[in-house]
């Protein structure tokens, strides 16, 4: 088994290579101990990371090949840079990109294979001294090739167009084709977009698709397309016929995306095509992949950034934004219009100049790191509702450097809801209208039947007996069910008073036994009629024991923006309710017709009082009724 020796500092890389050279001995080995290793066991091959931490990979290749010229060196790069271009014009054996595929570091094994057993040919030391000029004369080519058409790309990186013509023609010079052409992807459709040697009207007018059996041949088959070797359908002969190639090379970057393809045809001089010449522009091919992917990536980044710009100036939602200083250094057009104002006359400015408000919270995000999400408030200058929220922007040590707000105009938005709910109000009342109906005509179905039945039937005293008795139960329904609509109809008439929550809540516990969760006292005081809650409360904790029956359940108080929260926590099963809504429309066919009225009357009577809400969440195992109350300063 031969041995090799992989120098990088990136234990992925090492791993990697280790796996994918399973059938070779490898060391991995520091950059420091690189040439007393080599002097101990002389390696076959080298890989070497170019990216080391605290050695120059450039001179480390040097040192290993003044200690050893025949030793094979394969660098790894990530990037064509300066550092890889300095790379390239050294005398390396290949070089592998990052990440690298499977079955190129085994082709570049292969190759190392053959090289290694012509120099190890004893008995013919002058051919094995020509076939080294050779491959030195042929390296030195390939790398000032390779060194041209790094400089084209670097000179000409921003135009996709120029770099493939300056790569057609470095082909040319080193190479003398004939015809050169160069496909790659736009969408979904394969274009021209450089050629030498084709006629102009053929090069704009071929478009292929992924349908185009050329392009199919390449995804299925993932190789060189040589028409002496390979036989092919009329329609690649026809195309090959009008841009006369005679070798056509995949594009197709290392992660498999294929991009392009490059057609090559014959020599301007009496030569044919070597084997080394298909292997250096195959070695092309695969760079000029990945640039050309770069191209795209380039573009599309350069594509998001103007369209960043486009958004941050037409975005319907005012940015403003601040330095370490609190100094205004954002603010966009809609930001403009919002607050009616003028960037250009705040640039610089201190936040104060916005406002009281803004100032108030973005200062409090740099002083606490306290930041607010959809906040709303009245803004003082414009008599309009805005929702906020803020950010702060942190430099690589942690430290706040800015902060952001984003702010929105939700005056408009504000009466749109007010209005959607009226529309839910009705709907609401439309569903209790419609389910009053159905609980009416089912005692009306007794009495309506007892009616025509009664003339033919009255005689029969067991039909007399038995049926009026079914009829009273009915009319009672129908008693009670009038009864419940009228106090559901009844305006909530609320006698309202400032009263301690504290002592409100203690009252409730004591009286039924309710666990408490929160351990501090909650003095706070509520405006509201302390009467009509208490029984809103009431209908909740009597809905709450009919689902839990013997079980206890438990009350829990939160606070929050000048709101406070009691909540009953319970884990009852015996209610069914497949949706939170069912509980707050009366008549609901899973709720006694009891308990959903009085549900829906405490609902009313707790939202009747300003900013008060009831709500529920179903949860695995019971529910959870949320109180929302205002808390009354003072």
């Amino acid at each position: 088994m031969k041995y090799l020796m992989v120098v990088s500092e990136d234990k992925g890389v090492i791993h990697s290579l280790k796996i994918i050279l399973k059938d070779y001995i490898v060391e991995d080995v520091l950059p420091k101990e690189v040439i007393r290793k080599i002097n101990e066991r002389r390696p076959f091959l080298i890989f070497i990371d170019t990216y080391l931490n605290e050695t120059n990979p450039s001179e480390l290749i040097d040192e290993i090949l003044k200690e050893d010229k025949e030793i094979f060196v394969i660098p790894i790069i990530s990037s064509y840079d300066k550092n890889a271009r300095e790379i390239f014009e050294k005398n390396i054996f290949d070089i592998i990109e990052k990440p690298f595929l499977y079955e190129k570091i085994h082709f570049i094994l292969k190759k190392a294979d053959k090289w290694s057993e012509i120099l190890l040919k004893k008995e013919n030391p002058i051919e094995i001294k020509e076939t080294k000029e050779i491959k030195e004369n042929y390296e030195n080519f390939k790398n000032a090739f390779f060194q041209m058409v790094f400089q084209s790309i670097t000179e000409n990186f921003l135009d996709i167009r120029k770099t493939c013509y300056e790569i057609l023609k470095i082909l040319r010079r080193y190479f003398y084709f004939n015809y050169i052409t160069i496909f790659l992807r736009e969408n979904e459709i394969f274009k021209v977009y450089s050629s030498i040697g084709i006629d102009e009207e053929i090069r704009e007018k071929l478009k292929l698709d992924f349908e185009d059996p050329i392009i199919k041949w390449f995804l299925k088959e993932n190789k060189i397309l040589n028409l002496k070797e390979h036989p092919v359908c009329l329609d690649i002969r026809n195309l090959s016929s009008l841009l006369k190639f005679k070798l056509a090379f995949p594009l197709k970057t290392f992660s498999g995306k294929f991009i392009g393809f490059i057609t090559i045809g014959e020599k301007s001089i009496n030569e044919e095509i070597t084997n080394d010449e298909i292997y250096t522009i195959s070695l092309l091919s695969d760079y000029l992949a990945t640039v050309f992917d770069n191209f795209s990536l380039y573009n599309e980044i350069n594509y998001q950034k103007k369209y960043q710009d486009f958004l941050f100036k037409n975005l319907p939602a005012g940015i403003i934004g601040v330095d370490k200083d609190c100094n205004i250094n954002i603010l966009n057009n809609y930001g403009e219009e919002i607050l009616k104002v003028k960037y250009d006359g705040l640039k610089g400015e201190k936040i104060e100049k916005i406002g009281s408000q803004f100032a108030d919270l973005i200062r409090r995000a740099f002083l606490y790191g306290e930041v607010v999400s959809r906040k709303e408030i009245e803004f003082i200058p414009t008599k309009s509702i805005l929702g906020i929220s803020t950010n702060i922007i942190r430099n690589e040590k942690g430290e706040i450097v800015g902060v952001v707000a984003i702010f929105q105009d939700l005056t408009r938005i504000k009466e749109i809801e007010k209005k959607e709910k009226e529309i839910e109000k009705n709907k609401f009342w439309a569903l209790v209208s419609s389910k009053l109906s159905h609980e009416l005509k089912n005692p009306l179905v007794a009495i309506n039947t007892f009616a025509q039945m009664l003339p033919t039937m009255y005689n029969d005293v067991e039909f007399r007996e038995k049926f009026s008795k079914i009829v009273m139960d009915e009319v009672r329904k129908i008693n009670e069910i009038i009864d419940w609509i009228n106090k559901i109809g009844d305006t909530v008439e609320l006698k309202k008073d400032v009263f301690s929550i504290d002592g409100f809540l203690e009252d409730i516990l004591r009286e039924k036994k309710v666990e408490k969760l929160y351990q501090k006292d909650i003095n706070r005081l509520i405006e509201g009629d302390i009467i009509r809650l208490k029984e809103a409360f009431e209908y909740i904790i009597e809905f709450i024991e009919h689902d839990i029956g013997e079980d206890r359940f438990s009350i829990d108080v939160e606070e929050r923006d000048k709101i406070l929260k009691i909540i009953f926590i319970e884990k009852g099963e015996n209610i069914k309710i497949g949706e939170k809504d069912e509980i707050f429309v009366p008549f609901s066919p899973n709720l006694k017709f009891s308990l959903s009225t009085k549900i829906l009357l405490a609902k009313r009577i707790i939202e009747s009082h300003s900013e008060g809400k009831l709500d529920i969440e179903i949860l695995p195992f019971g529910k959870k009724f949320i109180i929302c109350l205002p808390i009354k300063n003072g």
